[in-house]
């Protein structure tokens, strides 16, 4: 059983199954910067004909501005947001999380996992694997069946996995990458509650980082978690469970709120760092793959080797690439491959490669001219999310 080195996991998935939060409101203080007329002597102005607050006004050493302050009131229903499933258990929270770590393909498909390889990496036992599939299934958070093909074997569908991607406008709730050292630090995690403490921690983070790319830490306040924890979870079971959680998270707190910094480790910018990079380098073995077996057949057509050109072909053909008399080779530039790395983090590698094989078979075995191999790649990704979702 492989475990991928990172995975994307949904926000609305990981909340709903820590617990949703209570209703809930929070104030934010915002407005612009307005010109201060009087400060800044406007009407006294050197330059005839300026009126205040003009383009000429930006670049005056006069000019004084003064911050307005505007409250505004939001209100936060994750129900609303995200839906409602019922709170998951330790062992089937971490459950759920490893799945995402095991292949699953852009629909959210896994196949072949065995039940004993499952056990092992959680640390229980096969029969718990099999109590938390039902209730998983039983919850609607995946779908299990036996594998047909290998005995204690079972396949996985993620049914919100092939969401992850979309936009708020087009139904998507967001996702959070993780490595698969942070994987470790989560199945090692006693306690259903630091648990849920330590995801909670980091989906604010994630929600601290919107606009703010740099952002490791987020602050809330213990009464916003005791609102999707347990009611025997007064602010010193808080503090106690907070204890549990430092594998990935550092915490400190006052007597109403409570700041988590993610540890360096685990900073989002390192690990989307690292997955781009290492998509990249999937990317280029993915093709290269592809121009091998692009070659070889152009090698073996009119050769008296019809059993080997009859296996490329076949492997073209399983690879999705449509055969043609004339097979030009895939060749990107380096900036092409940073682009569908780039778009791997969106999206996800699956659909990326998918469209590399559908570019192929629409343009360049026609030979027709490409101005950006990225940009086409986005538009057939977006086209293909849109005919699913329809």
């Amino acid at each position: 059983m492989e475990i991928n080195c990172f995975a994307r996991i949904g926000k609305g998935v990981l909340s709903k199954a820590i617990g949703l939060q209570k209703n809930y409101k929070y104030i934010v203080v915002s407005g612009p910067d307005n010109l201060d007329e009087i400060e800044s002597g406007c009407f006294d102005c050197p330059t005839p004909g300026t009126v205040p607050g003009s383009q000429f006004c930006n670049g005056c050493p006069q000019a004084v501005y003064k911050h307005t302050r505007k409250l505004k009131t939001i209100y936060v229903n994750e129900r609303n947001r995200y839906g409602y499933q019922p709170t998951l258990k330790s062992t089937s929270i971490k459950l759920l999380i490893l799945y995402h770590f095991l292949q699953p393909d852009g629909n959210g498909f896994i196949r072949n996992l065995p039940i004993k390889d499952l056990a092992s990496r959680i640390g229980c036992a096969p029969a718990t694997i099999r109590t938390c599939n039902k209730i998983l299934q039983q919850y609607g958070y995946c779908y299990v069946s036996n594998s047909g093909i290998y005995e204690n074997c079972i396949n996985v569908l993620l049914p919100e996995y092939k969401d992850y991607h979309k936009t708020a406008s087009e139904g998507g709730r967001g996702y959070i990458t993780m490595s698969d050292d942070m994987l470790v630090k989560i199945l090692s995690i006693k306690g259903l509650n630091p648990l849920r403490l330590s995801l909670k921690g980091i989906l604010e983070i994630d929600n601290a980082r919107i606009g703010r790319s740099e952002c490791t830490c987020a602050s809330t306040s213990f009464q916003r978690l005791r609102g999707f924890l347990p009611r025997y979870c007064k602010n010193n079971v808080i503090r106690s469970a907070l204890a549990l959680i430092s594998p990935l998270l550092d915490t400190s707190y006052t007597e109403k709120n409570v700041t988590f910094k993610i540890k360096d480790t685990f900073s989002p910018q390192k690990i989307r760092k690292e997955l781009v990079a290492l998509n990249q380098v999937r990317i280029e073995d993915y093709v290269s793959k592809l121009n091998d077996n692009i070659e070889k057949y152009a090698e073996l057509c009119g050769g008296a080797d019809a059993e080997g050109l009859d296996y490329v072909r076949s492997s073209l053909t399983s690879l999705g690439i449509s055969i043609s008399r004339d097979m030009p080779l895939i060749s990107l530039s380096l900036s092409d491959y940073t682009d569908l790395a780039s778009l791997s983090i969106q999206f996800n590698i699956h659909m990326v490669m998918d469209a590399v094989r559908n570019i192929y078979n629409s343009y360049i075995i026609g030979r027709t001219p490409i101005d950006s191999f990225g940009a086409l790649a986005r538009t057939f990704i977006k086209n293909r999310s849109f005919q699913l979702a329809s």
